[in-house]
């Protein structure tokens, strides 16, 4: 984001969205339910080229990283109720001795819940995110809008 204006980059920082996709139903599939910002824009080689920023990328992509907060519907086992846990500690990854993790298996997302929920937030965010900065103009002509969803982090 050093490209953007300042007054550009305060409004874009300072916007906040949401998302709910939680269901009480008995499904197999979890829902989550956050809060997101934007806290970066960047094109995809703009250290490499003095002139290209994210406003004048015409093919190139762009990156968007985001931080989120909230909640995402877990459940123990088959059978049992869903239940909303934050976030940061769901998808959260400890070292074993080994040299590997250990990860959260979940009955709604498996293995890995960490990188699925990831998944999640990007497929149900981009539409949102890709609007939201076609209004400031930061677009490309790329078939799917050049605008991609980069890091999420997530805070409490």
């Amino acid at each position: 984001m050093k490209k953007l204006p300042i007054k550009m980059k305060r409004l874009i920082k300072e916007e906040r969205f949401s998302l709910n996709t939680v269901t009480k139903e008995n499904n197999w599939q979890g829902g989550i339910k956050i809060d997101y910002r934007i806290t970066m824009v960047k094109s995809d080689e703009e250290e490499y080229y003095e002139e290209l920023t994210p406003m004048n990328n015409e093919w190139g992509s762009i990156y968007v990283n985001l931080k989120v907060k909230g909640s995402v519907q877990l459940r123990d086992r088959w059978g049992s109720e869903k239940v909303l846990t934050e976030i940061s500690e769901a998808c959260r990854v400890r070292r074993n001795g080994w040299g590997g993790y250990y990860d959260l298996y979940d009955s709604l997302w498996g293995s890995q819940v960490h990188k699925r929920v990831r998944k999640e937030i990007r497929s149900k965010v981009q539409n949102e995110v890709r609007n939201y900065l076609r209004i400031f103009g930061i677009k490309t002509k790329g078939w799917d809008g050049g605008i991609q969803i980069n890091k999420i982090s997530f805070e409490k």
